[in-house]
């Protein structure tokens, strides 16, 4: 995905508090800067000035910040050289100068956690991140996302904690899995900005929620996000170039391409004005896509080989990885197929080294840190809910005993002894009856030890569990099958399998967990922990994979036989329940991660299981190596399919 280049610069300028010059004209500050002493004072000056500089005239930003770190340096005042050294940064990012930028950030991040600077460093980290993020390294730009956040909201900064909400979203944006992730992030953004009256970070989140409508395939839907942002960049003064991209791209989309070339010139000129390398790259490398569609093959080579050649001072290796694929489907437009092999060849390899295996794993642990974090925030906040409820109900009750008390009293004076024992045994009933149906649905949601405790207690702690065992199942070509069959046998045939495994599960003593889309996963040992998970889940496995064997030989009228395939892995899991208004009861942790890899790396008919689950029961049942699988931290795991118990014969 094509980054926001103007994401992390919302708010990273003029977060200058005690360097405010009350809003002074350039003109102003210059004389200020000439009839001043060499002290602070100056130093606030220059920097001033650069901030106001930086955007449409980096170069010039950048000699006023030089002079005040040479100023700030002789006089010793941190303060003032680790805001210097941040506008140093900014002018050479608006220029796409990325190694420069992290020279010149990273000493202001140092100056700042010297003199304990908490905004400062919270700044600083959000900054660093979108550079990595740039340049192609999500897991460590969202490490100092979240650093970032985390100190923000320490400090209740609403400006940091918006920017740092919207970098979250934009690396979650690169994965369709977390595209709800993103886009909440977007919109808590959003929010802060327009309550703060910041047009300009306003902008910034709509035009990524616009960009991931497009990554979402809805361009229509893209529209009204990216008109907001230009009235909103409009207004601020910022530069349109990234916004006419996006619309470029939106008009692309709807095949209105005469509409979408005209966007992507715009975009080029605006970059232009501002000498802005990254967003004219992107520009060109759009423009190059459009032109592929309207079969000017020779025209969008030039434009992406211009392209390809900025990349060699900005660096970003998204935009080159775009770059040679372009140049690849333009080549074969010309039927000049070695070069389209050659640049197929150069995507290939660049694709590698944005991700490689230890990508996803390093994304997911963050994630799972953070969003762990985020759920024990949120269960306070239920358990908030919980004793205001309860407050609530002590109230309501209350008020129900005087109510009795005055009708006893009535019934009493008026001799209605027997009504109202009648009144009292109806109400008793329909009380337990309603009782009883909201402790069916609570234990419709959460396992009955959980539900248990969150009657006696109010509230659910998140819980370490040691060892447990997971499953995962998913069935063949599900994808493919939706699209064939009626919607209504679809959702007929999954409810059929899904039911039945639910049966599986609890006579063996497994705690289903969710359903995703075709996914089932369950697990055992929790939440009352038991040393005989490992083989329950097993033999569930194994009766699971009967049923539907018995499905494929016999379906009933209505049913698709799907064919099923089966992962498990044993290992430590943190669970816990997250959601203010519908609970969820939920595990976490690398061990769910290694059961889903078994599951997409078996077979149907056949039950994929780890290492560690092979060890707890080699000595049962019999198993089959089947090899290595790489792990995304770079581990090699070891694969088994389980068969029958030992001495059965299957």
């Amino acid at each position: 995905m094509n980054r926001n280049t103007l994401f992390f610069i919302i708010l990273s300028f003029l977060a200058l508090n005690s360097f405010s010059q009350n809003g002074q004209s350039i003109e102003e500050l210059k004389r200020l800067v000439k009839e001043q002493a060499n002290d602070s004072t100056k130093v606030n000056a220059l920097i001033e000035i650069s901030s106001q500089l930086f955007r449409s005239q980096p170069d010039s930003s950048m000699v006023y910040s030089n002079e005040a770190i040479e100023l700030a340096t002789s006089i010793d005042f941190k303060k003032g050289l680790a805001y210097a050294y941040k506008n140093m940064g900014l002018g050479h990012y608006v220029k796409g100068e990325f190694s420069d930028v992290l020279i010149y950030w990273e000493k202001s991040l140092a100056i700042f956690q010297e003199i304990d600077d908490e905004t400062g460093i919270s700044n600083l980290l959000n900054n660093l991140g979108a550079v990595y993020q740039t340049k192609g390294d999500d897991p460590k730009a969202l490490d100092y996302f979240i650093r970032s956040v985390k100190i923000a909201e320490k400090i209740n900064d609403s400006s940091r904690v918006g920017t740092a909400y919207l970098n979250i979203g934009t690396v979650y944006s690169n994965e369709e899995t977390t595209y709800q992730d993103a886009f909440e992030s977007f919109n808590k953004a959003k929010t802060i900005f327009s309550n703060m009256g910041y047009d300009e970070g306003v902008g910034a989140a709509a035009i990524n929620i616009a960009e991931l409508n497009l990554k979402n395939g809805d361009p229509e839907a893209a529209l009204p996000y990216l008109n907001e942002a230009l009235d909103a960049y409009t207004r601020s003064g910022n530069s349109l170039s990234h916004t006419y991209n996006y619309m470029g791209k939106a008009y692309k989309d709807l095949k209105s391409y005469g509409l979408a070339k005209e966007y992507h010139l715009k975009a080029i000129e605006a970059a232009d004005l501002n000498d802005a390398k990254l967003e004219k790259t992107k520009a060109l490398i759009s423009l190059g896509e459009v032109l592929i569609e309207q079969e000017a093959y020779a025209e969008a080579v030039t434009n992406f080989k211009e392209g390809l050649k900025l990349t060699e001072v900005t660096g970003v290796y998204r935009d080159k990885k775009d770059a040679y694929e372009g140049l690849s489907k333009a080549y074969s437009g010309l039927k000049d197929y070695r070069n389209a092999y050659n640049y197929q060849q150069l995507f290939a390899a660049v694709s590698d080294t944005i991700r490689n295996d230890s990508y996803e794993e390093s994304i997911s642990n963050m994630r799972f840190q953070y969003d762990l974090e985020n759920k024990e925030r949120e269960i306070k906040l239920l358990n908030i809910d919980n004793e205001l409820k309860q407050t609530q109900i002590e109230r309501t009750t209350a008020s129900k005993r005087l109510l009795y008390a005055i009708a006893a009293l009535f019934l009493a004076m008026t001799g209605g002894i027997f009504l109202r024992f009648r009144f009292i045994q109806k109400s008793n009933a329909r009380l337990a009856k309603e009782r009883n149906k909201s402790e069916s649905i609570l234990l419709n949601i959460l396992p009955k030890e959980t539900a248990e405790e969150l009657k006696a207690q109010g509230f659910i702690k998140a819980k370490y569990f040691k060892e447990v065992t997971v499953l995962f199942t998913d069935f063949k070509e599900f994808s493919l099958v939706a699209e064939e069959i009626p919607a209504e046998e679809l959702v007929q045939s999954l409810d059929y399998f899904f039911k039945k495994f639910d049966l599986i599960t609890e006579k063996h003593n497994l705690e289903k967990i969710k359903t995703i889309g075709d996914a089932y996963m369950c697990a055992g040992g929790l939440p009352t922990q038991n040393s005989t998970h490992t083989e329950n889940a097993l033999l569930a496995a194994l009766e699971i994979l009967e049923f539907v064997k018995e499905t494929q030989q016999n379906p009933p009228n209505g049913i698709y036989p799907f064919k099923v395939r089966i992962g498990i892995n044993t290992g430590p899991v943190v669970a816990g329940v997250v959601g203010n208004k519908k609970f969820q009861y939920d595990i976490w942790g690398n061990t769910v991660n290694i059961a889903a890899r078994m599951e997409s790396n078996s077979e149907p008919g056949k039950i994929n299981v780890s290492e560690n689950t092979y060890q707890h029961l080699k000595n049962k049942y019999n198993f089959t190596y089947r090899g290595k699988i790489t792990a995304k931290n770079e581990q090699l795991l070891n694969m088994y399919y389980a068969e029958e118990k030992i001495g059965e014969k299957t």
